[in-house]
């Protein structure tokens, strides 16, 4: 393989991972602004419920609710190198990722015992990525094939020690989930449900490496050594074999715009790809009431996707990247679990518990033959003050079960700590606005590599803005 094929690939098969905001390596949990700003949602009774505890649903009063949403995040990410040779230490390498806007929306009707319900949001993904200026593992492939390069230039007599090349990846990826079902309460404290969600997921990619440039010493072409474009050379190569007074130019000029359009042509490459797939997750949920406590319990099951490819242009060798290829990206199973209890008639907090079984899904290129499942605690209080005001906060601790074999420079999935935080206020009788804030701290991931030791930090910051209604 190529070098610049070998770079796409390796761009491509760490981007197919879908960025996620709050929970699993695959899911967003974040389905709310009730849940940016308390966190802790798995025994919800509230207009959040119909996601994050949809037995609840069959717990509350009668009547119909609607909570639509909208959230705004900007993540920072980075690979700090050291212990190499090939950079300098400590060269850090940072890229930006800005989501204007995750939507969500969520209803209940309640009648007696019964409740239907449903939901609408980005279930996984949801943001595009994009690697202008380069990272850590790029560049250290392209190391010594230009190194190479430069060598045997050198060695015919043309001084060449410097040489870059560009590449840049756009990415982007969404799962859009809507989920309807239905839940009973029997015996004034028990409810059951059963529902699914059909996920519709979209992949876009557009990768180009390319612009070779070389400070190829040429007299009266490029004597001062500059950087220079290779198919510049080439250009000028062939002018010059074009005007040569005598054959032996003519070969000599025309020899070297080849040689440089042979480089250019060998580090060059492009490829836009779109892919799309969809799969169902039945979910069925337990609900638990009694007095100032309630508990909730729902299971996910793995959603088998497959996805296939659409590709307008592929210029590389790679079967993988063909019109019409097929690859899954299962969305893992989950079990979440939670506990609310009310201290005090305007005091309340609550506890939650998720686990992905990552490990038993299918994910694109086989990555779940390097993870173990995902841990996730929740915790959250609310506090209600002035009849028509809350203030609630929270935290959430995930603990990915990644191996280095997953992660890398461009799929930055770490384990983290998130708080959130915000302000609700109920305007009318019947609506009600919701304020958050979320920020999610990461935990370093040292990943030895051969070109020394990665160390990969992540940032996110988000606020939401909610309504909600009761009819």
């Amino acid at each position: 393989m190529r070098l610049h094929e070998a770079t796409l690939a390796m761009c491509l098969a760490a981007s197919f991972a879908a960025e996620s905001f709050a929970g699993g390596l695959n899911t967003n949990t974040n389905q709310s602004v009730l849940f940016q700003r308390s966190v802790a949602r798995d025994a919800s009774t509230d207009v959040d419920a119909p996601y994050a505890n949809p037995s609840g649903t069959a717990f509350m009063e009668d009547g119909l609710y609607i909570s639509v949403n909208n959230q705004t995040f900007w993540q920072t990410r980075s690979a700090t190198v050291e212990k190499t040779t090939i950079f300098d230490e400590g060269e850090e390498f940072e890229g930006e990722a800005f989501v204007p806007s995750l939507p969500s929306a969520l209803v209940t009707w309640h009648k007696g015992n019964f409740a239907l319900s449903g939901h609408f949001g980005v279930i996984g993904g949801g943001g595009k990525v994009n690697f202008d200026d380069g990272i850590p593992s790029f560049y250290a492939l392209t190391y010594s094939p230009l190194k190479q390069m430069e060598a045997g230039l050198t060695e015919k007599g043309l001084k060449t020690d410097a040489s870059s090349i560009d590449v840049s990846l756009e990415a982007s990826s969404y799962i859009f989930g809507a989920t309807l079902g239905a839940a009973y309460e029997f015996n004034k404290m028990f409810s059951v449900y059963a529902g699914a969600r059909f996920n519709y997921a979209m992949n876009s990619y557009d990768g180009s490496v390319g612009n070779l440039q070389l400070n190829t010493r040429v007299p009266g072409v490029n004597p001062d050594g500059k950087m220079m474009e290779a198919s510049k050379l080439s250009e000028t190569f062939a002018t010059l074999a074009e005007n040569a007074k005598t054959a032996e130019e003519k070969t000599q000029y025309a020899t070297l715009a080849k040689t440089f359009e042979t480089m250019d042509d060998k580090m060059s490459m492009e490829l836009e790809l779109e892919q799309t797939g969809w799969g169902i997750t039945p979910i069925v949920g337990l609900g638990f009431k009694y007095k100032r406590l309630t508990v909730g319990a729902k299971f996910e099951y793995n959603t088998s996707i497959e996805m296939e490819n659409d590709t307008k242009k592929n210029d590389t060798p790679l079967e993988q990247f063909d019109d019409g290829k097929k690859d899954h990206n299962d969305i893992p199973s989950l079990l979440a679990v939670g506990l609310n209890y009310a201290l005090l008639d305007n005091v309340r907090i609550a506890f939650g518990y998720h686990h992905w079984f990552d490990s038993k899904a299918d994910f694109s290129g086989d990555l779940e033959d390097h993870v173990d499942d995902t841990n996730e605690f929740l915790y959250g209080i609310e506090v209600d003050f002035l009849k028509r005001f809350t203030l609630s906060g929270g935290l959430q601790v995930t603990r990915f079960g990644i191996k280095d074999e997953y992660i890398s420079d461009m799929n930055i999935n770490i384990s983290s700590t998130s708080f959130g935080f915000g302000i609700a206020c109920w305007a009318t009788d019947w609506m009600r606005v919701n304020l958050s804030y979320f920020h999610t701290l990461y935990q370093d991931y040292d990943e030895t590599v051969e070109y020394g030791r990665d160390t990969y930090n992540r940032d996110s910051r988000g606020f939401g803005i909610g309504m909600d209604f009761k009819i």
